[in-house]
């Protein structure tokens, strides 16, 4: 049987996305054509609900241009819909905060 005390879990989750009709600029995460969409992946942590997914997803720091204005994710791509969730696991590493 397998050891499942040296594993750290998550959520893992693809995002249906869709570039964002006002964001005008050319950052390479809104280089979708306007009326299709994308895939994009990434995680988070137990228990989190689908609502606070996407507004964490919308809420993450993308760039600081050159004025100093902030661009997050939400200004620059939409969450149309969550794509897959599933609970994953991954070995803790050397450097796994629960390691200290």
């Amino acid at each position: 049987m397998r050891d499942t005390t040296n594993y750290t879990y998550f959520l893992n989750v693809k995002f249906n996305i869709k570039r964002n009709p006002e964001y005008k600029g050319s950052h390479e995460l809104a280089r979708i054509p306007l009326h299709t969409t994308s895939l994009i992946h990434t995680t988070f942590d137990l228990g989190t609900t689908e609502q606070d997914m996407i507004d964490e997803f919308h809420a993450e720091l993308v760039n600081i241009d050159i004025n100093g204005k902030t661009w997050l994710k939400g200004e620059m791509v939409q969450v149309v819909s969550i794509e897959k969730c599933f609970e994953d696991r991954t070995p803790k590493g050397r450097f796994h905060k629960d390691n200290y």
